[in-house]
This record gives structure tokens, sequence and C-alpha cells, in this order.
């Protein structure tokens, strides 16, 4: 309960605060730190762009699952956005160097599921985290390389950011579960190219590095060593845009191709290639109010432990009135597990369903505190668990 009450003083106090300086101006700053006496802007006009987040989430397993949990999760991220044709005369080149450091624990273990309630879980440690150069070869062309994770260009939407559960949020989850690309904060080796031949069509190609080193977290990411087991991944994606109509849309079509010596469930047999496809569509069908579904499925039932994912959802922005800043958000999740992965485990698996509503409060434009209702259906697919209900809060702040 301690957890609960020092995160609830912490929000609170945070929300008195602006409030009571309400007559200042700079709670209303898009950085809690503002200017930091002309330093920010100084350090701008010269090519470097500092960036520094914190977010926390406080969870609790009120319901059903393996047992009652409640835990406290956060992470700090920070880093610089520097421009290298203002450092080093780099024409449309830029550099991102960022780390990450997280502490605290997951009601997950509680619940028994696949899908985490707590998205910020993992690895609670610090890491460096991207280090990596992008450069604009042309209008149409860029490339990116360096120590980065494939979910900065792949397989992601800004949408799926808004759930506090790791069925939505980040990369499409089936393709972690297998293990073919790593997601923040975990960096690998790799790179893109980048074609955008207009506003309506862009073009990835990306290789990125895999390994069984990929989320050894106790490395703190400075592990940049390249071994002979390793593999690789080879996604490709192609986002549709269209222009001028009524109600906008974005697609994305995808593949992973991973090249590795992939164990099976079994941990008898090998295979050395693995392939899973993905597609997204979201659509705008009123200001500010956006749908949107994904699907995912590979035919490699030895490897993947959930060969189907769909996903959808609601964002609906400024739907209280007079809160014009705020989100409402409905998120829906099905992932059915692998038949080999139930014979390995010796038990029968169906799927596991989550279902989230939540509401981001932009209290401020730097801080927000989003509280969340997650319902788990069959966690861990055996059936053989209560389907649990797991009460959350997760609270943001941008400095």
């Amino acid at each position: 309960m301690n957890k609960w009450i020092t995160t609830t003083f912490l929000a609170l106090s945070s929300i008195a605060l602006a409030e009571g300086l309400g007559s200042q101006t700079w709670y209303e700053r898009d950085q809690l730190l503002g200017d930091v006496g002309g330093a920010r802007l100084t350090l701008e006009a010269s090519g470097i762009t500092p960036f520094a987040y914190y977010d926390s989430i406080v969870g609790a397993n009120v319901s059903g699952g393996l047992r009652r949990d409640e835990q406290f999760a956060g992470q700090f991220y920070a880093g610089t956005d520097l421009n290298l044709e203002e450092l080093l005369g780099w024409r449309h080149a830029t550099m991102k160097i960022s780390m990450v450091t997280r502490h605290g624990n997951t009601v997950s273990d509680a619940v028994g599921g696949i899908y985490d309630p707590m998205t910020i879980y993992g690895g609670q440690v610090t890491y460096l985290y991207q280090l990596a150069i992008e450069k604009s070869i042309t209008d149409e062309w860029a490339v990116k390389l360096g120590r980065v994770s494939a979910d900065n260009d792949f397989a992601k939407s800004p949408l799926y950011g808004y759930s506090l559960s790791t069925s939505i949020n980040g990369p499409i989850r089936a393709t972690l579960l297998e293990n073919v690309i790593t997601s923040f904060p975990y960096a690998v080796w790799g790179g893109r190219v980048k074609y955008n031949p207009s506003e309506q069509h862009q073009f990835q190609l990306g290789v990125y590095q895999i390994g069984d080193s990929m989320w050894d977290f106790t490395k703190h990411g400075v592990d940049f060593s390249i071994c002979g087991d390793d593999g690789v991944s080879v996604l490709s994606q192609y986002d549709w845009t269209p222009q001028n109509i009524e109600f906008p849309v974005r697609a994305f079509i995808g593949a992973v191709n991973s090249f590795h010596d992939f164990r099976d469930f079994d941990g008898i047999g090998t295979t050395d290639y693995f392939l899973r496809t993905y597609a997204h569509a979201d659509v705008e069908v009123a200001e500010g109010r956006k749908l949107f579904a994904m699907a995912t499925y590979s035919s490699h039932d030895d490897v993947a432990r959930t060969p189907v994912q769909v996903s959808c959802g609601f964002n609906g922005k400024g739907i209280i009135p007079g809160r014009e800043n705020d989100h409402t958000m409905l998120f829906a999740t099905y992932g059915r597990l692998s038949d080999d992965y139930a014979d390995s485990i010796r038990n029968n698996l169906d799927f596991e369903s989550v279902y989230e509503l939540g509401h981001r409060l932009q209290l401020k434009p730097a801080f927000f505190v989003q509280p969340s209702i997650q319902y788990i259906q069959k966690p861990g697919g055996t059936g053989k668990i209560g389907d649990a209900v797991v009460l959350g809060a997760w609270i943001g702040a941008t400095f």
C-alpha cells in the first residue's frame, strides 16, 4: 500500500503545485523546466536539442488471476538530438543519443497472462539506448544506422502508445514473444533505408541484429559485440497515407523475415528461418476521433507463441466538454496461443484477450494522469486461471 500512497502523494502534489502557481506562466510550457534560464534555446540554436521524460505506472490486480497484488514501476528517458549540419557541417544529418533507467515491479506474475498490464516494466536497470545517425540522401531517400530498436520505424503506430498494456503498447507484441525484434529500451545494431516518393507512399527496409543476448539487461546496453551465432531480422513495410480525402487514413503492411537458429518449444529441433506478416489501418471518423485495427500472422507454430494476434481500438480527443486536450481510449486484443507451445508445456491452450478502457487527463501541456481499467480474459490461455481485473494509473511528465 505504501507504493499507492507515495504515487498518489506525488501526483496530487504536482497538480497542486501547478494549480497553486497558476498566476505564473511556467506551468503552461511544453517542458516543466522551460528554457532553463536560456540554456535550452542556446543549445537548440547550436544544433543540440535535449529531451527528458519521466513515466510511472501503478497497477493493482483486484480480481482473478493467480493472486491479488499491487506494484509500482517507473522510468526516466533522456537524451539529445544532434543536428550534425549545425555542429559538423554534415548536410541533412542528425544523431540521437539516449538513455533509459527503470525501477519498480509489475503485477504481471500475479495475473498469470502473456501480456504485461504495466507497459514500462522490463529490465529495471539503466541502459544506453539509442546511438544512431540518420541522413537524408535526397528529398525521397533517407538512411539510419547505429544502435537502435526496430520499433522506432516498424510494426508500430502512435495510437498504440496510449495503452497501459503490452498487448497494444509498443510494437506488435507477437513479434517480441518470439524474439525476432527488440523494442524500447533494448538496442541492437541495425539500420533502415526509407523511400518517400510522395506524401501518400512510404517504403522502408531494415536489417537488425538478433540473438541470445538481445534481452540481456545486465549489460546495460553497452555490449556492442556481434557474436558468430547471432542472426538478423529483415523488416519491410509499406505505408499508405492517401491525401485530400474526407476521412484521413493511415495504413501499413509489413513482414519480418528472420534468419537465426530458432529452437522449438520442445527444445529439441531448430529452424533457421521465421516469417511473420502484419497489417494496420486507422481512420479519423471525426475530428480527433480515430478507429484502428491491427492483425498479424505466422505459420511457424513451433516458434511463434501467438501465431495470430488481432487488436483494435478507439482514441477520441476532447470528448468531454471543456477537456479539449484529453484523450479517451478503448482497446481490445485477441492472441491465439500456439498448439506446439501447448504441447510443449503439456497443457490445453486457447487464447488470451485483453480489454482496456482509459482516459488521459492532460492536466498541463507537460503533465498527464491516465487512469485505466483492464479486463484480462483467460490469462495464459489455459482457462484454469480466473479472468483478471487490473486497475492502474499512468503518470507522465516532460522536462
